[in-house]
């Protein structure tokens, strides 16, 4: 063994797997509910002023109600918003505009509940009938809510063999749904994105094998400007779809299909505003069980990258494919177990996974784990069991650094500021040993 590596060596023996003793939090906050049995973080989203809105499920006698906390940028907590009724909770929260923050959930009786910003005080309630809300778990990072040009609001929804999009004009006034049906399938929506002509595009999935996933552009009008289908092997969608807007206006989508062995398969394409397919990839190598995989937490980056999170193994490990063309830019994973939860980038083009590993031994017991990625997708830095943390479920980017959120091991939410400019680690493993 050389002397660098025995170095590098006794390094990894004085910390934990992963750690690196300069990637400190810059701060810690810990919120709990008052009266709450436990209180667990959901969402999180970043203002343009860095003003952090974080979602929260408070666990009471009453039900599990949904809240909402605004922290200033130094992680001053500026006020704290709950929904009176139990037994919801919001699974998309949108910042909209003029100073407004709405939060969306509901699964069966859908609601959209719009929130000062400033102050914290309810504006208005709407319901959207004739529709569910079907939400996956909040890995998928799909969105329920967003914003028309005009100020409307859009919802994703679904009922039986139909695409619904539910409708709200600024003031929370019902406006006529939008339809659209897949023919004998029950569908299923999984996200929508507001177009600049005032339409939307809605992503989802037929519900039976051979359904695959479907995607929809609704015209300002709401008429159907195109549909697509992608049936990958067999047609059988694993879990939600997942899209957004490029650059070009044209949307990309992820989604993992059942492989012809069993197991999920990941792929990602690109649909032209005109419903042109313009390229579509297998990004796993699906020949067999090994070798293939599903992605989750994808993030289009400023650069025009698409990043997805990808599973097993369970590390956290970063796939990179050019959105322009679908080729395959890196494949890069960290040395921390982990089983991903979320991806942010930061606005240096750095990348941030954030997750959860298994205490062994533990019960089932989990601890916090994070991986960053520079710009050209090297692993940058890692930790591993973050002090009083279960997991990371949530973060986000900005100017001033890297915020996440997660569960403190006595139930309450916790959310921590990293900086995301730091000086990259030498690889722990350099000489003789590759993480992957």
């Amino acid at each position: 063994m050389s002397i660098r590596t025995h170095g590098l060596w006794l390094a990894c023996l004085a910390a934990p797997v992963g750690a690196h003793p300069a990637w400190e939090p810059a701060w810690t906050t810990t919120w709990a509910a008052q009266d709450a049995f436990s209180t667990f973080p959901g969402l999180l989203r970043r203002a343009d002023d860095g003003a952090l809105f974080v979602s929260f499920e408070a666990a009471r006698s009453s039900g599990t109600r949904a809240g909402l906390l605004r922290y200033a940028g130094d992680g001053t907590l500026g006020w704290v918003h709950e929904r009176p009724d139990g037994n919801a909770r919001f699974d998309d929260v949108v910042l909209l505009a003029d100073h407004r923050v709405a939060g969306v959930g509901g699964f069966t009786a859908p609601f959209v509940r719009t929130i000062d910003a400033d102050h914290g005080s309810l504006l208005w309630e709407s319901a959207a009938t004739g529709a569910v809300l079907w939400v996956e778990p909040s890995f998928f990072q799909t969105r329920q809510l967003a914003q028309s040009p005009s100020g409307d609001l859009l919802l994703r929804a679904d009922a039986g063999t139909d695409f619904v999009v539910p409708r709200l004009d600024a003031s929370g006034q019902a406006l006529p749904a939008w339809r659209w049906t897949a023919a004998a399938n029950v569908a299923t929506a999984d996200s929508i994105l507001a177009l600049p002509d005032g339409g939307a595009v809605v992503a989802g999935r037929g519900n039976h094998i051979g359904g695959g996933y479907r995607t929809v552009r609704f015209g300002a009008d709401g008429g159907i400007v195109y549909t697509d289908t992608e049936l990958g092997e067999i047609g059988n969608p694993l879990g939600a779809a997942w899209m957004a807007t490029a650059a070009d206006g044209a949307t990309v989508l992820v989604g993992s299909l059942e492989t012809h062995l069993g197991t999920p398969g990941l792929m990602a394409w690109k649909i032209g505003a005109d419903g042109t397919r313009l390229w579509t990839r297998t990004l796993s190598n699906q020949s067999q069980v090994g070798t293939t995989f599903m992605g989750w937490s994808p993030v289009l980056a400023p650069n025009g990258e698409l990043r997805v999170a990808v599973h097993p193994p369970e590390v956290l490990r970063l796939l990179r494919i050019d959105a322009a063309t679908g080729a395959t830019l890196g494949d890069v994973a960290s040395a921390v177990p982990g089983l991903p939860m979320a991806q942010a980038v930061a606005p240096n083009g750095r990348s941030l996974l954030v997750g959860y590993a298994f205490i062994p031994g533990g019960g089932g017991r989990t601890y916090a784990t994070m991986a960053e990625f520079d710009a050209d997708g090297r692993l940058c830095r890692q930790r591993s069991r973050l002090p009083d943390l279960g997991s990371l479920s949530a973060a986000v980017g900005g100017a001033e650094g890297w915020t996440v959120i997660g569960t403190s091991d006595a139930g309450a939410v916790v959310v921590q500021r990293y900086d995301a400019d730091g000086a990259c680690a030498e690889n722990l493993f350099a000489d003789d040993f590759e993480p992957r």
